[in-house]
């Protein structure tokens, strides 16, 4: 009778024991079978230690179960903000080949010691997906600097359970920015197209003008601009042999000559490929009108000036001459005109 009962009472032990496992083994294997997500990526925008950071979280589900949350753990040591200030974007910000926007990701629902649980979308086996944590305040890096920091990104049903996950690792450095520094000296080149103007023959019956307008040629990065003057030797054309001037005609104001009226002036034009705007001087801007322009003298006369830097900023000068009929005649009329340039740096 007791051997019976004994007998009794051990197979029901056993079948307790055999129940236990069975539930044991069923609620492990509900864990264990989160499957790996086919791919993970957690990028920090800074990775200087005790930086707070925005960054981007993306991830490649391997299973076809219902996703509704994402959670993701930083590593250890990373300081994380509460829940509100977890704010999101699916903005493509230099995501991986194949980034897609997180579908529904919304912000951070609950924070619990290092695991930021996010509301999600369904998605779909086999897309990368992305999405960015858009708060400085969510994420600050830990105050040491090593590598291989560890953390995991683990899609979950509404339940939650666990569907898939995946670790990831990141680094923490002292210093995670380059300070590149450069000089750009002071640059000014200054260019005359030709050193000769020849005038020709003269006639009352007609203004000579330049066969060929000589220019001035400035490129320079002074950044307040640059400046161009001229002079010239003799206030006129003068001639040794007669004892003779043509004069310039009211030097510092402009004129346009006529033929028969003696007079001799410069007219100046401008062009510029890029920079600042060029003033040309009102006592020699000619605005292309023929024998328009203003009379030089011994003292430097400003022509044109710019506010800016000049990239191929070209001066065009003209000079022009009358004579009357009682000019007296020679052949070696001549002036010398000298034009200098400066930039303001």
């Amino acid at each position: 009778m007791h051997l019976s009962k004994n007998k009794k009472l051990l197979r029901l032990s056993i079948a307790a024991v055999t129940a236990a496992s069975s539930i044991t083994l069923f609620g492990f294997d509900q864990t264990a079978h989160a499957a790996a997500l086919s791919e993970v990526f957690v990028r920090f925008d800074r990775m200087q230690i005790s930086t707070a950071t925005t960054g981007t979280v993306c991830a490649k589900p391997a299973s076809t179960a219902t996703e509704a949350k994402v959670k993701v753990t930083f590593p250890t040591g990373y300081t994380l903000g509460a829940a509100g200030t977890f704010t999101v974007s699916t903005t493509n910000l230099s995501w991986p080949t194949g980034g897609t926007a997180w579908p529904s990701i919304a912000t951070a629902s609950t924070v619990s010691g290092q695991d930021v649980t996010f509301g999600s979308g369904d998605l779909t086996a086999g897309t990368l997906y992305c999405f960015n944590w858009t708060n400085s305040a969510a994420v600050t890096v830990t105050s040491s600097a090593s590598p291989s920091n560890l953390g995991s990104v683990t899609t979950q049903t509404s339940t939650p359970t666990d569907i898939d996950t995946a670790q990831f690792a990141s680094a923490s450095i002292t210093n995670d920015q380059i300070v590149v520094t450069a000089t750009v000296p002071p640059a000014f080149s200054f260019a005359l197209s030709g050193n000769t103007d020849a005038l020709g023959t003269l006639s009352s019956a007609a203004v000579s003008t330049s066969p060929t307008p000589r220019t001035v040629t400035v490129n320079t990065n002074a950044k307040n601009g640059w400046m161009v003057w001229a002079k010239d030797a003799n206030t006129g054309l003068s001639s040794a042999t007669a004892s003779a001037t043509i004069a310039s005609t009211t030097p510092g104001t402009v004129s346009t000559l006529s033929a028969g009226t003696a007079g001799y002036n410069t007219g100046v034009t401008s062009s510029i490929v890029s920079g600042g705007a060029i003033t040309v001087d009102p006592a020699f801007a000619s605005g292309g009108v023929n024998y328009k322009g203003g009379g030089l003298d011994t003292g430097l006369r400003l022509l044109a000036s710019s506010a800016g830097v000049a990239n191929t900023a070209v001066l065009t000068m003209t000079n022009n001459i009358a004579v009357n009929a009682s000019t007296a005649a020679a052949s070696d009329y001549t002036d010398t005109i000298t034009v200098v340039g400066a930039g303001l740096f």
